[in-house]
């Protein structure tokens, strides 16, 4: 894995468009309340990741969850071919997640996910992750119903 984003400052318009891609609107009815929530969670960060870089990397052990705020990136898998090559499954980019299946399942990381581009990602800590989904339900199921989805396009490979 890279060595990791440079972390930039979080202005309060960052913070509304990650409560809406979160889907956590509906919990707060203005803006200041959601400010206020995002606030709370310290540990979130938003970095910048230069092109090329690895943010994840398949096999691996982690459990940060990240929301894509601009650039784009691939998803790469190696699988279990011999030898090992990487094939691209997948493209992620502004409004898009990943990192959750090493998060819910406490395992190694399922792909590869490295920057196509410059990319502003928001982390998010798995202790702050784990009391976002308990706080808010719609999006705990979305995140699960998205990891479900891609477990199965991955055993169909």
């Amino acid at each position: 894995m890279g060595a990791g984003g440079k972390k930039l400052p979080i202005r309060p318009a960052s913070l509304d468009w990650l409560g809406e891609v979160l889907k956590l609107r509906e919990v707060f009815s203005d803006k200041s309340a959601l400010e206020q929530a995002m606030e709370s969670f310290p540990a979130i960060t938003l970095e910048v990741w230069p092109a090329g870089e690895e943010v994840l990397c398949e096999g691996e052990f982690g459990d940060d969850f990240f929301v894509v705020y601009a650039g784009r990136l691939s998803v790469l898998r190696a699988g279990d071919e011999v030898p090992r090559r990487q094939r691209r499954v997948g493209v992620l980019k502004r409004g898009d997640f990943f990192g959750e299946i090493g998060f819910l399942m406490k395992s190694a990381r399922s792909a590869t996910v490295r920057t196509d581009l410059e990319c502003r990602l928001f982390r998010i800590p798995a202790a702050e992750l784990t009391v976002l989904l308990g706080k808010h339900k719609n999006f705990s199921r979305w995140v699960k119903r998205v990891a479900c989805k891609r477990l199965v396009r991955l055993f169909e490979e």
